[in-house]
């Protein structure tokens, strides 16, 4: 019953990080700032938001 509990709160927990990405990248599309990397600011790769479309960085900017 405690691991059932553990797992009902880490699938919570993900979703509403996923959320939070989502209406992140919703908001950064109202802005006209979609695309863009919070990091250094240059163009976020097509592929990369093809892959996932609430990236907030680019490649470069994520891994370092």
């Amino acid at each position: 019953a405690l691991q059932d509990q553990a797992m009902a709160l880490e699938t919570e927990r993900r979703r509403n990080v996923e959320l939070r990405r989502i209406e992140a990248a919703l908001r950064r599309l109202a802005e006209g700032e979609f695309g863009y990397c919070l990091g250094c600011g240059e163009v976020i790769e097509t592929k990369r938001l093809e892959l996932d479309p609430t990236a907030p960085q680019c490649v470069d900017c994520a891994a370092g």
